[in-house]
């Protein structure tokens, strides 16, 4: 067993504690699961405090797909993306009603630990976040924390490999003790990309990843999320239409915290079924 299959055979282990839960629990919700399917969304609701932000929806994720979420501001996509490993939680006045199955599973039942949740779904914000330290230890940190190598030789294959699906390594592999807000926007991104891929999750978030990048930055990481939905299941919240037509396999387009419409990515943009949509769309509505 050579050093990565050891380390997956680690993760595979705390990964199967992530989603514990009673037998009664998993068949009510399998029995609405279909295949392909990873997440689903049944009569999903959020409020904070008073203010009703997502209204009864319904919505499935595809494995090994890009799922776009768009919208207008305000339309409550971020909220949902945040629901969907559990980043809501500390937040004043929150409150879900509903269920977000993972495999079959409610991930906010009691029974699912929050912490391990987030080993599996990962996510990537809208502005690049790493921390004031190396290339090398940015990549690290997750590993290091859940402790997923059992030495230095273990933990070097680990950020090696989370660099290259990250498309990073050949652009910093001889200066990997350099601080990593000495990287130009567009590689601190695909740093952070690789700090979440380190720690091997199943799903990854994103949150406009490549609003605050130039074009060529832009570019990197929409060939980047194409590349790795081979390998993951990707959920994407974007307001550049031009992206979202590019990588999306499947379009959800969100309006006043409704989901108004969902299909393939082709048939939302040449044929969308409602006016509202094709307002969007057409930049009649912003």
């Amino acid at each position: 067993m050579d050093l990565m299959e050891a380390q997956q055979e680690r993760m595979s282990k705390e990964k199967s504690e992530t989603l514990e839960r009673s037998d009664e629990n998993t068949s009510s919700i399998n029995s609405q699961m279909s295949p392909g399917d990873r997440i689903r969304m049944s009569s999903l609701n959020v409020y904070y405090g008073n203010s009703h932000v997502l209204k009864d929806l319904n919505l499935t994720i595809e494995d090994r797909k890009i799922t776009v979420i768009m919208g207008p501001s305000g339309c409550g996509k971020s909220t949902l993306i945040r629901t969907l490993n559990r980043m809501n939680d500390t937040v004043h006045a929150f409150k879900l009603t509903g269920e977000i199955a993972l495999d079959g599973i409610n991930i906010y039942s009691k029974e699912v630990n929050p912490t391990l949740l987030k080993l599996r779904v990962g996510m990537v914000f809208q502005k690049p976040n790493p921390f004031p330290i190396s290339i090398y230890d940015n990549v690290a940190f997750g590993p290091k924390i859940h402790k997923l190598s059992k030495n230095r030789a273990e933990m070097d294959e680990i950020v090696m490999q989370a660099l290259k699906q990250a498309a990073l390594w050949e652009e910093v592999k001889d200066r990997l003790k350099a601080n990593a807000l000495s990287l130009s926007g567009g590689q601190q991104q695909r740093l952070c990309i690789a700090r979440a891929l380190a720690v091997r999750p199943e799903i990854l978030l994103l949150d406009e990843p490549a609003s605050a990048l130039d074009p060529g930055s832009t570019a990197k990481v929409q060939e980047l999320m194409v590349e790795l939905k081979k390998d993951l299941t990707l959920v994407l919240v974007t307001h550049n239409m031009q992206q979202a037509a590019t990588v999306a396999n499947k379009v959800a387009f969100l309006y006043n915290g409704s989901l108004v419409e969902v299909g393939q990515s082709p048939d939302i943009f040449e044929n969308p079924q409602k006016k509202v949509t094709e307002d969007y769309i057409s930049g009649r509505l912003t």
